[in-house]
């Protein structure tokens, strides 16, 4: 009887994952044919829109066909095909012939694509039952030591210069959920998506389209206290699995994010892009692919993400904690990090006015030590704050050597209504030469925004070890002088620890330093080659000019710190002569 019993359990879990309708080749499919797809175009109901076939697009890519059909019926004769309906399954005699994927913008009828069924099978069967342990790296279009060097700049590079061009025939991903500042949105610049706002769900769950092929779902990018999604249809569900889109997210591959079930508040027509305005409701699984035909998760299993705090203090009045989860993958984790700073910035402080920002906080990775956060912003502008934040992620998720797990990013940010800002006015020295092994006094001017100005004094041990002959002083901020970039040595990182290292020893721009740089005969390119990787990665990252640049090489020997706690501009550089 047990034996019976386990046979029947079997068959049954067989059965219920080979289930799926009746499929129709595009070889089969020809001009003049009509059929109906299934979509929701209000609230959670499934309905259906009637087409006919055009004709078949071959070879749109290689390999790869696209159906265009001509819709007919409401909506679609007054707003065209909407975003949104991508993922509708599409039937002819009651056959799956693939998913609506894509129309075409200021279309004065509602002409649009399919992508086959059998594209989509092909690529999407595969779904792995748990998340990829170890997503592939990234490795951006140039060297990584240029994505380093702008991280300990304070800066972000745009995904036009990490990932090169975008291409100019892919429709933008449309991500809904909290509006964007502009602050925000130029912070995705070179990335192939729109953001429109949405409203939240007013309803109860009971608004959300079952889970069946023609119901509405949506892809959590980022939700908590700032929610970002892309909402498409279901078009095929085989047990757990499940198929969607007909197009890509972002084409990313293997993925590991929130699967929700999603309801539509409204139409949205436009010349340009109608859509619909779709609204998560509740978790139904986790997606676990992202490929050129469409995207495929597993109902009821759960996506690992990043936990984001930020903790707003508004000039020591009252605090504001926040709370994020963020997706976790190499190229969206710096940039949804930089989106949630910005936007809480953005929300909550000044716009006209003197301001400025501190940040003090913590990013934590298994297996590392924790990565400190400090920065402070006198300006009005968030973006700076959140490039910050973003260029030392991109630092992290973008490394050669193996992929970071996230414990938890957290930091605290204090507005004040002052503007906390000091120059460099001028730097003296007492005597222009100094001694092996002895203490060189600095006098430094420093001048506030209002124009008052004092005196700090800095002292800089001369080594020992230092050659005979000229040293150049150079005293500024941290950013100054790493953009003056005054020990040219290479960059030697062989693991991502010695990436954290490097991060956690960078000149901050809260500070005064003075570095006392000296020339030392080497070879070497400048912040060009990593060393110590294997040959295989080694292959990959080129270098930054000739490799027969041969030169003299400039070390820091010495340097000072003079903590601020304001924000410092300014460089200023003397000459020594070491005896």
């Amino acid at each position: 009887m047990k034996l019976a019993a386990i046979v029947t359990m079997f068959l049954s879990l067989t059965t219920l994952f080979a289930q799926g309708p009746a499929t129709l080749g595009v070889n089969e499919i020809r001009a003049g044919m009509k059929g109906y797809g299934k979509t929701v175009f209000q609230g959670g109901k499934i309905e259906r829109f009637d087409f006919e076939v055009l004709g078949v697009q071959r070879n749109s890519a290689p390999g790869r066909s696209r159906i265009l059909v001509r819709g007919s019926g409401s909506p679609l004769m007054e707003s065209g095909f909407l975003q949104g309906m991508s993922g509708s399954p599409c039937y002819i005699d009651g056959k799956l012939i693939g998913a609506f994927s894509f129309g075409f913008p200021f279309g004065k009828e509602p002409i649009g694509g399919i992508t086959p069924i059998g594209e989509m099978l092909d690529q999407l069967r595969d779904i792995p039952d748990t998340a990829p342990s170890r997503t592939p790296l990234i490795l951006p279009k140039l060297e990584p030591p240029k994505v380093l060097k702008a991280a300990l700049l304070g800066q972000m590079l745009d995904f036009q210069t990490l990932l090169g061009e975008s291409d100019p025939q892919v429709q933008p991903m449309a991500l809904a959920g909290s509006p964007l500042g502009a602050e925000a949105q130029r912070l995705w610049s070179g990335w192939p998506v729109t953001f429109t706002a949405v409203p939240t769900l007013s309803g109860g769950r009971e608004d959300a389209s079952p889970l069946e092929p023609g119901g509405m779902a949506a892809i959590l990018l980022m939700h908590g206290d700032l929610d970002l999604a892309a909402a498409g249809t279901i078009t095929y569900v085989s047990g757990k699995r499940v198929l969607l889109f007909g197009h890509p997210l972002f084409n990313l591959g293997p993925v590991d994010l929130p699967l929700w079930s999603a309801t539509v508040a409204g139409l949205v027509s436009s010349y340009q892009t109608p859509f619909k305005l779709a609204m998560p409701v509740a978790p139904i699984g986790a997606l676990r692919l992202d490929r050129a035909s469409g995207v495929a998760g597993i109902l009821g299993a759960e996506a690992r993400m990043v936990p984001l705090r930020i903790g707003l203090n508004l000039g020591g009045k009252r605090t504001l904690n926040f709370r994020f989860e963020i997706m976790d993958h190499p190229v969206a984790t710096p940039a949804l990090t930089a989106t949630a700073v910005a936007q809480t910035l953005d929300a909550h402080t000044r716009g006209l006015g003197f301001q400025s920002l501190s940040m003090q906080g913590n990013i934590k990775l298994a297996g590392q030590n924790a990565i400190v956060i400090e920065n402070v912003i006198a300006d009005l502008n968030p973006g700076r704050m959140a490039q910050y934040v973003g260029g030392m992620l991109q630092a992290i998720c973008l490394n050669p050597f193996e992929r970071p797990v996230f414990d938890g990013i957290s930091l605290t940010i204090k507005a004040e209504e002052r503007l906390d800002l000091t120059s460099i006015a001028a730097v003296r020295l007492l005597r222009a030469r100094a001694k092996r092994g002895e203490v060189l006094p600095v006098l430094v001017t420093l001048q506030n925004i209002q124009g008052v100005r004092e005196t700090a004094t800095f002292n800089i041990q001369v080594p020992s070890s230092a050659a005979k002959g000229k040293a150049i002083l150079m005293v500024g901020d941290g950013f100054s002088l790493m953009a003056a970039d005054p020990d040219e040595r290479v960059i030697e990182v062989a693991a991502l620890g010695d990436i954290v290292r490097i991060l956690n020893g960078a000149l901050r721009n809260n500070h005064a330093y003075a570095l006392l740089v000296q020339a030392q005969p080497g070879a070497g390119l400048r912040g060009s080659r990593i060393e110590g990787i294997p040959p295989s990665v080694a292959s990959l990252v080129s270098g930054d000019g000739a490799s027969s640049d041969n030169r003299l090489q400039r070390r820091i020997i010495g340097r000072a710190l003079l903590p601020l706690e304001r924000e410092v501009r300014g460089i200023s550089q003397l000459e020594v002569e070491i005896e």
